[in-house]
This record gives structure tokens, sequence and C-alpha cells, in this order.
């Protein structure tokens, strides 16, 4: 196949976070204003319509610019695996589009009008922490909240309908708010109780495990329906639709982070790139005088698979010495655009699966 979507990774916002500062990215980068004001803002430079294709067209063509002032500053270049690219990507990707925080007073006002209060009891506002239950487990975040929903939602239907109170279907900005009120207020410290170990499972591994897959397949796939929503809007589509499934698998902590992270990442656009174009432009950006001899030392691309976050981690570790010796030679350094790296893969990909 020709298309990178059909091998991209999952990556993960939440890695992504990590990762931007223990690789040093923070040094210069900056996300969303937090940061460093030597390089780019990337939040502000990746919108909904930017592909892991064209976020690694950006680096490429920046690379020198990058390496230049690494070396300046007298930094360390890191040395990310197409994996932990994924997870960078999710993150600057997903940093501009986060929900708005949620608003604990819109909360209570929330937890009364959709009748939550008819089973479940709040201290009243302004109560001191010692009034709060002590046996609630930490709620980390909104989408940890619908989760925990999600695993009782069969009691919770059942006690809806003795009560005969419609199920209450929300916006992501309502469990938000619902989140900011129920998490432990700051004064009372850590909320009683301790967070499990996050989910290790794949999104991709986790829908065949928990039988998502034995609905949303075939004409009720889910795969290229959405466009512009976040992981907490694709938890609380869970949760509204939860009455209608025939059948709900209960969750551990992080799966529905991991299924809903999984949705989101598929309604990012990917298209297909054009083989007979990207031939012709291995021989005119001059990457066969060095990746079809040998004596160069460099490597025989057709016999790797290449995709978006291979390329992005190929350039951190290789990048440096392909543009020292190009300007040796002195040749330029190539710019490409997100159709060329499109284009570029169609080819080589196609002759990696034929064994050219």
């Amino acid at each position: 196949m020709s298309c990178l979507a059909a091998e991209q990774i999952a990556g993960d916002a939440d890695r992504g976070r990590e990762l931007f500062r223990s690789l040093g990215c923070v040094a210069c980068h900056s996300v969303d204003g937090q940061g460093g004001g030597y390089a780019p803002d990337l939040a502000k430079r990746i919108g909904r319509d930017q592909t892991p294709t064209g976020m690694a067209a950006g680096m490429w063509n920046r690379g020198p610019v990058m390496w230049s002032l690494i070396t300046k500053r007298r930094l360390v270049l890191p040395e990310p695996d197409q994996q932990q690219m994924a997870d960078l990507y999710a993150y600057f990707y997903s940093a501009r589009y986060f929900d708005k925080p949620g608003d604990a007073q819109r909360g209570r006002k929330i937890f009364y009008w959709k009748r939550c209060a008819d089973c479940h009891r709040l201290p009243a506002a302004g109560a001191s922490p010692a009034a709060w239950p002590a046996q609630w487990p930490p709620l980390p975040d909104a989408v940890a909240l619908i989760e925990r929903m999600w695993n009782h939602a069969g009691p919770m239907r059942e006690a809806m309908a003795r009560k005969r109170i419609a199920w209450p279907e929300l916006s992501a900005q309502e469990a938000a708010d619902l989140h900011a009120l129920l998490r432990a207020p700051p004064e009372s410290g850590p909320p009683a109780g301790e967070l499990p170990l996050a989910s290790g499972q794949p999104g991709d591994r986790l829908f065949e495990l928990r039988g998502c897959r034995n609905c949303h397949s075939g004409p009720r796939s889910l795969r290229g329906r959405f466009s512009g929503r976040t992981i907490a809007d694709f938890s609380v589509a869970m949760w509204n639709s939860a009455p209608e499934m025939a059948r709900r698998a209960s969750l551990n902590y992080g799966e529905m982070r991991q299924l809903a992270g999984l949705l989101w990442q598929q309604q990012i656009p990917e298209v297909a790139g054009k083989a007979a174009r990207g031939r012709e432009l291995f021989a005119s950006k001059g990457c066969a005088d060095c990746h079809t001899r040998t004596l160069t030392g460099a490597p025989r691309l057709a016999a790797h698979r290449l995709q978006a976050f291979v390329l992005m981690a190929a350039l951190f570790r290789y990048g440096p010495n392909m543009h020292k010796k190009l300007a040796a030679a002195g040749k330029p350094w190539p710019r490409l655009n997100g159709n060329d790296l499109l284009d570029l893969a169609a080819h080589l990909n196609r002759n990696a699966l034929s064994g050219r």
C-alpha cells in the first residue's frame, strides 16, 4: 500500500507532554507559549489539517537551522524513536484543542440539572474538606470520570429506570465541569485512594480485545467519520451511547483514554502518495546520488518501509551527518513539502514490497 496512514503509529499526547521536557525540546520550543522562545511555538504551527507527513516535512526543512541552534546553545541533540515522535506529534496536535478548563460552579449546577443528585449526595457549597467523602478515589481528569461512570453504567441505568430518570447525556465541557466539582478540593490535599497503573495496551489492540470491532466494522466502522474532535469528545460520546449498546465491556483504568485516542488519531487525514512522481523526486532531489551508491555509506531506502514518524526519528539520528556531507560536496539541503514526502514514500514502499 502507498498510503502512509495505513501504517501510522498511534501516539499518546500525555506521553508526548512528558517527552517534550525530558528530551529537551522545551529548551528552544514552546507549546501554547509554555517553554523556550528560541524556536517556533509548535502548537501554533499545527492546525486541525496538519498531518504527520506535514509535520515531518516541516522538521526536515528546518533541520539545518535546528542543528545550528543546538550547536550554538551547546545543547545535546536528542534521538527520539518513531514511537516517541508519534507521541510528540499527538501532544503538539492536541495542545490547541483541549477542552476549556472545568468550572466547579457550573459543575454543581450540572450535577442537579442532570439529576445526579437524585442518587448521589454532595457536601454543601463551601463545606470543609472533611465533609467530602473520604472513600472517593482520585479523578485525575474528565476522561477518568467518564470511564468510572461507564463501568457503573449497568447499575446506574437500572436505578434511573426505577426513578424514571432519562439517561443523562453530556458534552465534553459538561464532563470537565463535573470533574472540576467532584475532584477533591485543593485545600484537602491528595484525594483518597491510589491511582492504578494505566493500561499499557494500545488502542487498536483494545478495540479488538473489548469487542468494539464486533459492532464497529464494515458500514458501521468509525474510521473517517469524525473531524476536529478531542479525546474527551470521544469519551463522552461513548457514555452518551451506552444505553444503545448491546454489549458494554468493562474497562480497566486508562483504557477509555486509549480507545478514545485511537479514534482521535483516525480522524487526522492522510492521503496516498503517487509512486510515479515519487520516483522522479528521488532523482531530482538528489536522493539517488547517495542512497543508490554503495560507496557513500548511505542506506538503500528501498529496503525500508517509510512513514512519517520513521522519517522524523531518522532525521534526528542521521540528519546532521547528512547535512555535513551535502555541504562538503557543495550541495544544498533538499526542501520537501508534505506531498513530496507522500510521493517519495509511495515510491520507496512500493519497491520495498516488491523486494527491489
